[in-house]
């Protein structure tokens, strides 16, 4: 389901051209064109204009195990009192390591991904960036062991 404030940004052409970009983010706008029954210039322009106006970003997403990535979690963290989420999830961000910082409302103020090699680096990563960060009050380590599913809403 898609939000409806985002409904209202997007035309039926955007949508059903990210749909089917969804279904297949390497697909030819050539492709898409026919399937649409419209121009490749026009599915062509349509996705510059979705990624100029960030609807739309093309990334690759692997599987971190697949990808020798031994030890992967996600990181519950809170804020120390003072310290602003904003600042701390930019400072995160700046990590090769966190693959993924969000601010989010409830029992955390962060949630962060980590792609470490082995759980020794897990444990340097959380002891450099967590433990001995005055910004951080707490740090709850969720080790990933599979992921079953990724994606977006459909379109």
């Amino acid at each position: 389901m898609v939000p409806r404030a985002t409904q209202q940004s997007l035309d039926e052409l955007s949508r059903r051209v990210l749909a089917l970009l969804q279904e297949d983010g390497r697909r030819s706008f050539s492709s898409i064109a026919r399937e649409l029954k419209v121009s490749e210039s026009a599915v062509r322009s349509r996705v510059a204009h979705l990624e100029e106006h960030e609807h739309l970003r093309f990334i690759a997403v692997i599987d971190p195990v697949q990808a020798g990535y031994m030890s992967w979690a996600m990181l519950g963290i809170t804020v120390s009192s003072g310290a602003s989420p904003d600042d701390l999830a930019r400072e995160f961000s700046k990590i090769p390591e966190a693959i993924w910082v969000s601010v989010v409302g409830g029992k955390f103020d962060l949630m962060v991904e980590t792609w470490t090699e082995t759980p020794v680096e897990l444990q340097e990563f959380l002891e450099q960036h967590c433990y001995g960060n005055e910004k951080v009050a707490a740090v709850e380590t969720m080790i990933g062991m599979r992921i079953y599913k990724w994606g977006a809403p459909q379109l």
